[in-house]
């Protein structure tokens, strides 16, 4: 064998392809037909139920004339999070990892926790043990 392939023969060793085409083997679910049926006669009980289509119009309705009337959104309100907080030199100097640098790294993400406060939990999850 020539190290520098300079042989004009063929080396049946090393084919000129890929052992793998890269198209994924796709093999069904032994229960995929009967649950692509089940989906369908759902599908069709929706579609001929004309209450359902009513409901889905009017939500969609609903929904648009929300978007319409709600005021227009104020983008200055996000632009003040960058403002820099001024902090004294002994406490960055002290506590660095509880200084903030700007707004946004003090505003409040979750207001309501609910691992935080167990003692507003339902007596009914109490008793449940969760």
């Amino acid at each position: 064998m020539d190290p520098w392939n300079n042989s004009k023969s063929i080396d049946e060793a090393c084919p000129n392809e890929f052992e793998d085409n890269f198209v994924p083997e796709i093999t069904k679910l032994p229960d995929s037909e009967k649950y692509l049926a089940i989906l369908e006669e759902k599908l069709t009980k929706i579609k001929s139920n004309p209450n359902v289509m009513e409901q889905l119009a009017k939500k969609r309705e609903e929904c648009l004339n929300q978007l319409l009337s709600e005021p227009e959104y104020d983008c200055s309100r996000d632009l003040s999070l960058d403002e820099p907080i001024e902090s004294t030199t002994i406490m960055r100097t002290i506590m660095p990892q509880k200084q903030a640098l700007t707004q946004g790294e003090i505003v409040e993400l979750l207001k309501y926790d609910r691992l935080e406060n167990p003692e507003t939990d339902s007596p009914e999850e109490k008793k449940n043990g969760t």
